[in-house]
């Protein structure tokens, strides 16, 4: 019997051995902060992370649009509390999760930004892909803490700012105003310019990310939103002279999307037809379209222009008819 007990507590032993050799493995399967953060492939991933989210329906796939309708230049063609929640700034619940969500997951974008800013430095790879990727980390955060800003912050109070240095177990104040974000957000975009490189000088599978012009440009609209009209001109003009940009001849050509990657282009969200995926893309025609048999594609008929924005263009203005649809088209 005691021979039994001894052979069993050597077995236990041995199992229990066992187990802790194999709860020391370091995890192959899912990226983990222990097995991720090691290659220039783990770069590369990270940085198109940041852009995930963009596709979400409640973001550019059409949430963001809603906000629209809170100006006159917008109706609702079909009922839809949410929206006239919104058109009646009803504080209780402003559009649901069309536009409630925008709040999280943007700062689901400035936390992988983060990440790329901290971990992607040590990392040992090409060093011009390096820098690129750090680059549109920071623009990324920037953009989308302007919008976080231009939106929720006001001269009393900005928006929380979560830098790369910010211990996540703590919560995070809001800035005690908006001013606050814009001076934060103009640092972010400055180190954005200076990593980034010219859109001409990229390959075009990195089309859709972020470039220098493009940090110039939000530069420029954010210093404008604090009014600080002398570096707004000057980034406005750092664009302009840069050589890189020129607008078409022709307004409806902006539109084709044979001219995505003009010269008129600065910076848009690359949605993916059919979402790849990783979400729906961009629903803006279907949402705008009505459902009146426009043969190829017809949509649901909420965002709708009002009478007096298309009365408000000159007649034979062209940018009118390339802009809105109407009876007869």
């Amino acid at each position: 019997m005691k021979t039994n007990i001894k052979y069993l507590a050597i077995a236990a032993l041995a199992f229990f051995a066992s187990c802790n050799k194999q709860l020391d493995i370091t995890p192959e399967g899912s990226p983990s902060a222990q097995n991720f953060w090691k290659t220039e492939q783990d770069a590369i991933k990270a940085e198109a992370g940041m852009y995930e989210k963009y596709n979400e329906e409640d973001y550019y796939g059409r949430g963001m649009f809603w906000f629209i309708n809170a100006s006159d230049d917008m109706v609702t063609g079909r009922n839809k509390p949410e929206a006239d929640n919104i058109k009646n700034f009803n504080r209780n619940y402003i559009g649901g999760g069309y536009t409630e969500s925008q709040w999280s997951m943007r700062y689901a974008i400035i936390k992988r930004a983060n990440d790329i800013i901290i971990n992607v430095p040590n990392i040992s790879m090409d060093e011009a892909r390096k820098k690129q990727i750090i680059g549109d980390a920071y623009f990324n955060a920037g953009l989308v803490y302007f919008q976080l800003a231009a939106n929720y912050g006001n001269d009393k109070a900005g928006v929380p700012i979560v830098t790369p240095e910010t211990d996540a177990s703590v919560p995070v104040a809001r800035a005690n105003n908006v001013n606050e974000n814009y001076d934060y957000i103009i640092s972010l975009l400055l180190k954005a310019a200076d990593n980034l490189p010219y859109f001409s000088e990229m390959k075009d599978t990195d089309y859709g990310k972020a470039h220098k012009t493009a940090a110039w440009a939000y530069l420029s609209k954010v210093y404008l939103y604090k009014k600080d009209y002398t570096n707004a001109a000057k980034y406005a003009d750092m664009v302009i002279s840069s050589g890189k940009h020129e607008l078409l001849i022709n307004f409806v050509d902006v539109f084709k999307a044979a001219n995505n990657w003009s010269k008129e282009y600065i910076w848009s969200v690359v949605c993916t037809p059919n979402g790849g995926g990783t979400g729906w893309g961009s629903k803006l025609p279907g949402v705008m379209l009505t459902n009146k048999a426009w043969g190829i594609y017809n949509g649901w008929g909420y965002y709708l222009p009002t009478k007096e924005l298309y009365d408000s263009f000159e007649t034979g203005d062209l940018r009118r008819e390339a802009t809105i649809l109407k009876p007869g088209d």
